[in-house]
């Protein structure tokens, strides 16, 4: 059966289990129009507190996610916003330690902090205070000048997941120093390789994870379920689509192949990697990973996590092999792909702003 007709056959499915199982063609709120936020909206002379910090979260909720799970809320009162994590979107198949979870909130927390910081806040952050779920306690102070991070604040709006093949022109080693400058954290290691061995190394673990990953309707359900919610592409009938695709036809082999193809295009790979495999380092890895990310932005570099082999415990051992021999920090938390490509299309969804606050 040639795949468009499977396609055929599933849509029909589609529409008939639309109308017997509630909720099917349900997709929750979800926008584009948060990434046009617009830094003059900053109430700078509003009264409330409350209101100011409110709209930087704006920027908050424009970091990257595993499967863009967003699994984020907050709460902000007049000097403080408290971070936490949202166990409900939790991959518990495909992120069975957490690590995932707890780098998106990093990446939030970076574009916190960095949005503060341009609209004239010093912050402080208390990393995982004591309350459940609690990830990050952030005081902020009003300071006048603002303080300046002009190199990334800007990148925020313009970041993108970039899929597509890559150039395969090198690095300049000066750009890659301006990269680890970025990347630059006394408990997190960053490594950028462009050596063929260890990319082709990188490309073989991610074939094997692939193999393992595309094997398991655990893993395959779980990931339907996200691409249903027309967060991770199609949205409407397309994401319902592709939902029943990956849980009911063998798209592994497609799979393998096109991202064996994407890293044979690929002209460096990066490693975030920590000394300790525990949530803080998690979220640190997060807030590097997002530094790297917008500095890549503001040149017009691309980039692209793949996470496979860090998501089969069989595999996710040998990665270390590709660190550094010196290197004291061997936990790896992130690899990504780096190198010039065409854009990608628009924005990914993001819950709006009010869905992801918590009321007092």
């Amino acid at each position: 059966m040639g795949i468009s007709a499977a396609k055929v056959i599933l849509l029909s499915i589609f529409l008939f289990l639309g109308m017997l199982l509630p909720g099917i063609v349900f997709q929750p709120k979800s926008s584009i129009e948060v990434w046009n936020i617009n830094e003059s909206d900053f109430p700078s002379n509003s009264s409330h507190p409350q209101e100011k910090l409110a709209f930087l979260l704006n920027y908050a909720i424009l970091a990257p996610s595993s499967h863009n799970s967003q699994p984020w809320k907050f709460n902000v009162s007049d000097d403080e916003i408290l971070l936490y994590a949202d166990r409900s979107r939790w991959l518990s198949v495909a992120d069975t330690d957490k690590r995932e979870m707890y780098i998106s909130l990093g990446a939030a927390l970076e574009n916190l902090i960095l949005a503060a910081e341009h609209f004239g806040y010093n912050c402080t952050v208390s990393a995982f205070p004591g309350e459940e779920d609690l990830v990050a306690l952030i005081s902020l102070q009003e300071v006048i000048p603002a303080p300046s991070n002009a190199a990334l604040f800007p990148a925020i709006t313009s970041r993108q997941t970039n899929r597509n093949p890559y150039e395969m022109q090198a690095l300049s080693q000066a750009e890659l120093d301006r990269h680890l400058s970025f990347g630059s954290h006394p408990e997190v290691a960053v490594f950028l390789s462009q050596d063929p061995d260890t990319i082709e190394a990188f490309r073989e673990l991610v074939v094997e994870a692939d193999g393992i990953l595309y094997s398991d309707i655990n893993y395959k359900s779980e990931l339907g379920r996200w691409l249903g919610q027309g967060v991770m592409g199609p949205s409407g009938l397309k994401a319902k689509l592709a939902q029943l695709e990956v849980v009911f036809l063998d798209v592994g082999p497609e799979q393998i192949r096109q991202d064996s193809d994407l890293i044979n295009r690929t002209p460096c790979i990066g490693f975030i990697c920590t000394a300790e495999n525990d949530s803080l380092s998690s979220v640190k890895a997060g807030q590097v990973l997002e530094r790297l990310w917008l500095a890549a932005t503001a040149r017009g570099i691309a980039l692209h996590p793949m996470s496979q082999p860090l998501e089969v415990r069989q595999v996710k051992g040998r990665l270390a092999d590709l660190i550094p021999a010196g290197s004291e920090k061997r936990v790896v938390q992130q690899t990504f792909r780096l190198g010039y490509a065409a854009p990608e299309g628009g924005p990914s969804n993001r819950r709006p702003l009010e869905t992801v606050l918590i009321k007092n």
